[in-house]
């Protein structure tokens, strides 16, 4: 009898080990959004927004719409949510000394502020894991088509963190017109402590993926840092995962950035150069 006690004893203690562990491992959650800013306070049409996304894109080659079928299915997506705010209800939002330190924004971006009297939020939040980065393209496209049709000038990247003009993301586009690359939606910023700081990276979570975050570091040592773990991230991003390592080149030299448990909603690494043989 106390051997059948013993044995449900230890399934239980097993199944609360389970059960505590799964609360321990994080859920998927993308999230990616938009803010445009406009000078007046009415939401562009979406009819209007559907046909300069799709039929009139300015940005298609050989006929070809950077937003097809695949990113066409978005608009009708319940994780898209598009909505109009206005600066009289939230004066806050338009105030960029209250962003954090590393939004940096330009004069130019400064005046356009000053004169935005809304923003039109465009969010896409999906707790499930995604087959493609669809929505990426589509909120990118979907950004530049409604600061067009608004009137619009500045546009800030909540998941990125970074204020830019309709300006640099219509060039971007015109570029190339692919907006999934990584140099688009990922960077790194710096986050100063009592002595020194760390690296951190900033928009992995648009694809459902934990933000990086290097170790303290001495501050002589944060431009090196920062290319390291941006060229990481970049890796991290086209393969859609995080792996447990990855090898990167930065100032002609080879790195190892080697992923650590997640700490803080943020995945600590460790940035390793690697010895010629």
């Amino acid at each position: 009898m106390a051997l059948y006690i013993f044995i449900g004893f230890i399934i239980g203690l097993a199944g609360t080990y389970y059960v505590m562990s799964l609360k321990r491992t994080p859920k998927f959650l993308a999230s990616a959004e938009y803010w445009v800013y406009l000078r007046g306070e009415k939401l562009p049409d979406q009819s209007l927004m559907m046909d300069r996304m799709i039929g009139k894109n300015p940005y298609a080659r050989a006929g070809q719409s950077p937003i097809g079928r695949n990113e066409g299915l978005v608009f009708s997506d319940i994780r898209l949510h598009i909505a109009l705010v206005l600066k009289a209800k939230n004066p806050h939002a338009f105030r960029p000394d209250l962003f954090e330190s590393h939004v940096e924004p330009t004069a130019e971006i400064l005046a356009e502020l000053g004169e935005a009297k809304s923003f039109v939020k465009v969010r896409y939040i999906s707790e499930e894991p995604l087959k493609d980065k669809r929505h990426i393209q589509f909120l990118a496209h979907a950004a530049d088509a409604i600061s067009e049709l608004g009137g619009g000038s500045v546009i800030f990247d909540v998941t990125e963190e970074l204020l830019m003009s309709r300006a640099n993301l219509s060039r971007q586009l015109s570029e190339n017109s692919d907006a999934t690359r990584p140099e688009m939606h990922v960077r790194t910023v710096w986050q100063p402590g009592t002595s020194g700081g760390v690296v951190q990276t900033r928009g992995l979570k648009k694809i459902g993926l934990s933000e990086l975050t290097s170790n303290p570091i001495e501050t002589d040592e944060r431009m090196i840092a920062s290319n390291v773990l941006e060229e990481a991230a970049y890796e991290v991003w086209k393969q859609g995962t995080l792996p447990e390592s990855v090898q990167v080149t930065a100032f002609d030299d080879q790195f190892k950035v080697v992923m650590q448990p997640l700490k803080d909603g943020m995945v600590p690494v460790r940035l390793l150069r690697v010895q010629a043989t």
